[in-house]
């Protein structure tokens, strides 16, 4: 029994004095014995501040912050002004240790200050219990952020200090916090000492804020908004790691609402979703997933009739493959048209005399645009093989009976010869193709029998129209 009263004696000379702290560091001017002084102090280090001159400010700021660290409870001028000070004194001064005191100072001013605002001893006018914690978490905001880009605090104590600004400000934030935390949060993360859990909770918690800020903060409305696009920005080095589908779903259906006819949005919140692992079977994925086969069936055809516009010989090509010879013409035609090198000319028109003379029988034609390719391409046999395929295949319809149909065949030969002439490479199909008609030539007897002999000079009939020396089997 004496054990437990001595306990209870030494818990309630505890919470006493944490009570009298309290106090103590909350204490107005109001009824204070010293409250002359206090405002008198009050008064002259905020002149020597807006004169800057610091030394004069510290030594009034001191004597008002011991008599009053709370002024007249109506304002916290004592706190946020004795840390101006400090911070100034802080970037003078070279003695490490001077400088880690002064930094704890101006933390604890921080502290105090938010203490202060939450139990109501500094009270703002129209402001209610919830409000004031609110403004304490504000304080702590202030505190987190100084601890960042001031002191360098170790990133452990200052994530805590950003926690607790974070529970008890709720929504309202100041723009300058959000930067910091997600700084700290990534790089906690990525080294492994916070969990996804916490991450995603404050994120949540910041974005919130950002929100509330961008919504109801219209003078710092542009501040809350790029604020939150910077913290965003660097949440992202992570988020794949530690957000689900939903989180992405959340965060990209608003730009696809923004521009649903843009063809590039829809395809990258389609690949971005499906690349977060969102199954396609999603309702949302899968309209996507329609709208980006739509557009992409739509930009393909585009590219297609482009790509067939500028290159009329690739479509010419597989429009003979699929049977429309007309249509290949036309446009082996568009090629000529367009093309300049010479070869090239040569070529599309060798393919159209092809397809003339072996697929529509325009024999005539098909000899002309022959004769074309092989003037547009100096030494080249495959035009005059061409030829000589076309007039031995129509020996027997343009040569008449059995002698006419064998001079034409010895002008096809002719046509053969000359391309093993001018070509090296077309020579060996020229030697198949005038080993094959030989035995097709006149006999002797035969051009005895009409009065011709070898060397002779003869004219074929129908539409070839060629001289050609007689030569006998």
């Amino acid at each position: 029994m004496a054990n437990k009263k001595h306990i209870l004696v030494c818990l309630l000379l505890m919470v006493s004095g944490f009570s009298y702290q309290l106090i103590a560091q909350c204490e107005t001017w109001v009824g204070s014995a010293q409250q002359e002084e206090a405002e008198n102090a009050h008064t002259n280090y905020r002149s020597a501040l807006k004169m800057q001159d610091m030394e004069l400010a510290f030594a009034e700021w001191q004597k008002a912050y011991d008599i009053a660290p709370a002024a007249d409870g109506l304002r916290d001028f004592h706190y946020m002004d004795g840390i101006k000070i400090y911070k100034e004194k802080i970037k003078s001064e070279a003695d490490a240790a001077k400088k880690t005191e002064m930094i704890n100072i101006v933390k604890d001013l921080y502290d105090q200050a938010a203490t202060c605002y939450e139990s109501g001893a500094i009270k703002l006018r129209n402001c209610d219990e919830a409000c004031q914690v609110k403004k304490a978490g504000q304080v702590l905001g202030r505190k987190g952020y100084d601890m960042f880009y001031e002191f360098n605090a170790p990133y452990g104590e200052n994530l805590e200090v950003f926690e607790q600004a974070l529970e008890k400000g709720g929504e309202v934030q100041e723009y300058i916090v959000f930067e910091p935390v997600a700084n700290i949060l990534v790089y906690q993360y990525q080294n492994g000492k916070v969990e996804a859990e916490k991450v995603r909770e404050l994120h949540q918690k910041l974005v919130e804020a950002a929100d509330y800020g961008i919504e109801n903060d219209e003078q710092y409305k542009a501040y809350y908004e790029s604020s939150k696009a910077r913290m965003l920005a660097k949440f992202a080095e992570i988020e794949s790691d530690i957000f689900d589908c939903d989180y992405f779903k959340s965060k990209l259906e608003p730009m696809y609402n923004e521009k649903p006819d843009d063809p590039e949005v829809v395809k990258y919140v389609y690949n971005k979703l499906l690349q977060e692992g969102c199954d396609k079977n999603d309702p949302f994925l899968a309209q996507l997933q329609g709208e980006y086969e739509s557009y992409a069936a739509e930009e393909n055809a585009k590219m297609q009739a482009e790509f067939e516009a500028n290159n009329p010989a690739v479509v010419a090509n597989r429009l003979y493959r699929e049977g429309d010879y007309e249509g290949a013409i036309e446009k082996y035609s568009d090629a000529i048209e367009k093309e300049e090198d010479g070869d090239k000319r040569a070529q599309y028109y060798f393919s159209i005399a092809s397809i003339e003379g072996r697929k529509l029988g325009k024999l005539q034609s098909a000899r002309a645009n022959a004769v074309k390719a092989a003037e547009l391409r100096e030494g080249w046999g495959q035009p005059y093989i061409l030829i000589g395929d076309l007039y031995a295949d129509a020996a027997k319809s343009c040569g008449g009976d059995a002698w006419g149909q064998r001079v034409v065949i010895l002008a096809a030969l002719d046509k053969y010869q000359h391309a093993k002439a001018i070509d090296e490479e077309a020579a060996s199909e020229a030697n198949r193709k005038i080993g094959a008609y030989n035995g097709h030539k006149p006999s002797k007897d035969e051009a005895f029998m009409r009065g011709h002999k070898e060397g002779d000079v003869l004219s074929t009939g129908c539409w070839i129209g060629e001289r050609t020396t007689l030569r006998v089997q």
